[in-house]
């Protein structure tokens, strides 16, 4: 009995923030799942994020990439970008710990996924 709720311990999430859930060899955001291999997290002003337009940006959102609606200023955003994809999740002022709790959990597991052979 208690070897299966080890298991069950071991396979749940290690973290969540919005609609992201964060495992430990993968991360789900609705219906899309992808491997943490060589996937980083971070909390970015709005005005950051706006300048920084990367590959995987312009890959997923072509030209449109750069036309994205702008921002005020003040805002934030969850970013969680991995080979192939790249989410924004905007974070709420008084969420703003949580969701630079979450980046830490997410680029922590990821370096001990890629760490392990």
């Amino acid at each position: 009995m208690r070897e299966n709720a080890r298991r069950r311990l071991e396979a749940g999430p290690l973290g969540y923030f919005e609609r992201a859930t964060l495992y430990r060899d993968r991360i789900e955001r609705g219906t899309e799942t992808h491997p943490l291999d060589g996937v980083t997290a971070r909390v970015e002003s709005g005005s950051d994020l706006e300048k920084r337009v990367t590959a995987t940006r312009l890959v997923a959102l072509g030209v449109f990439a750069f036309a994205a609606k702008k921002k005020s200023g003040g805002e934030a955003f969850l970013t969680v970008e991995g080979p192939g994809f790249f989410w924004t999740i905007e974070v709420d002022r008084k969420k703003r710990a949580q969701a630079q709790a979450f980046a830490a959990k997410v680029n922590d597991q990821a370096r001990k996924v890629t760490a392990t052979p």
